[in-house]
């Protein structure tokens, strides 16, 4: 037996899911649910952090004029 939800939505994303739905012949309904079931995330499988994401990525500009802020978050965080 499936249960009943009532979801929310943008009309323009409403719309586009039921062009989508038609396009595939199927419902919307089964077509969350497919996504849904796609979108799962195993409890092994560990999502990275924000912070592993972006390590190495992220570079300090140097700035063109002495920034009394910029030095003293570059002396807090160790960044000399």
């Amino acid at each position: 037996m499936k249960n009943r939800v009532t979801l929310t939505m943008d009309p323009e994303i409403a719309k586009k899911a039921k062009q989508i739905a038609h396009a595939r012949q199927t419902s919307v309904s089964a077509l969350i649910e497919d996504l849904l079931r796609a979108a799962s995330i195993s409890p092994t499988k560990k999502q990275a952090s924000f912070a592993d994401k972006w390590t190495g990525k992220l570079r300090l500009r140097t700035p063109t004029r002495p920034d009394l802020r910029f030095e003293a978050l570059k002396k807090r965080y160790g960044l000399d």
